[in-house]
């Protein structure tokens, strides 16, 4: 019988240090980072497919995740992250299939946090006469008195408060679910279950996470807009042009802070060895008895 996995405890400053060691991974990351951006640039047009475009991109998130994490950890190690290692989930069989699963669980996840909202509002408010608002470009800029009168009276905040409680549930069950399969080779249930385990018995160091990551994206976003709008009133058309290709680069780069914090917060709650695989006394994997929240 496996042993049960190890859970390290972390405090409040830990949370906090992960975004600012997360930073620092990235400047050690140096030139070599722009070419894994720019995989990652060319794989997130996928999105622009119509229809299936947003779906297929869902799915394969967590690929995409697990090989930033695999960059990051080349680059703790000191070594050149190429981008092969952002790749890797795609072709090694061993867990491809439950990276895939995981990205259906979220996408899942996604369709049940929507519906959670649809059925909040429903009794409402008629929602086909919004779905018609929303369907034409001009009918909310031509209408604004009969887009806002379909909201009175209705209490949105209930329902946003349950979807977003639903989606931070499921972002929570992937958040390690992600490293455990990948570097682990965990079953995607047993990674899902740690995962939400983890981050319940890590409450504090993810609550100063939370706080410190929310700062620092309303910091970029303030300014991004300020200068947005520079770009955008000096410039015309082409300043358009050049915040739609900063707003990009700003994405990335948020992309890969957050993926850098997420492999430090993996390598401290589930410690792990010089190769990333579990340290010694931790598990490679839970036994049937020790899955249970």
């Amino acid at each position: 019988m496996t042993q049960a996995p190890r859970i390290a405890k972390a405090g409040f400053g830990d949370g906090i240090g992960w975004l600012s060691g997360g930073g620092e991974l990235l400047g050690r990351g140096g030139v070599a980072l722009v070419r894994i951006a720019a995989v990652l640039l060319v794989i997130s047009l996928i999105q622009l497919l119509p229809v299936l475009g947003l779906l297929v991109l869902g799915l394969i998130s967590p690929i995409l995740t697990a090989g930033m994490l695999n960059v990051f950890r080349a680059v703790q190690r000191g070594e050149k992250p190429e981008p092969a290692l952002l790749l890797a989930g795609f072709y090694d069989r061993r867990v491809r299939s439950g990276l895939l699963m995981l990205g259906l669980f979220f996408v899942i996840g996604i369709f049940v946090a929507l519906a959670t909202l649809t059925a909040w509002l429903a009794p409402q408010m008629d929602l086909q006469q919004l779905g018609a608002l929303f369907g034409d470009p001009n009918a909310v800029n031509n209408n604004p008195e009969q887009f806002f009168a379909l909201f009175q009276g209705v209490n949105v905040f209930g329902g946003l408060l349950l979807s977003v409680s639903v989606f931070a549930l499921v972002l929570g069950a992937l958040y390690f679910a992600v490293p455990l399969v990948f570097f682990w080779h965990w079953p995607v249930m047993a990674a899902l279950l740690w995962s939400l385990r983890a981050l319940l018995v890590n409450w504090s160091a993810f609550l100063g996470f939370g706080l410190v990551l929310f700062g620092a994206l309303f910091i970029i976003g303030l300014v991004f807009g300020v200068f947005a709008g520079i770009l955008s009133l000096g410039l015309g058309g082409f300043g358009a042009l050049l915040v739609q290709v900063l707003s990009m680069v700003i994405s990335l780069f948020i992309q890969l802070l957050v993926a850098a914090a997420q492999w430090l917060a993996f390598v401290e709650i589930f410690p792990v060895d010089a190769s990333g695989g579990p340290a010694e006394g931790a598990a490679t994997g839970p036994s049937d008895s020790s899955i249970e929240l």
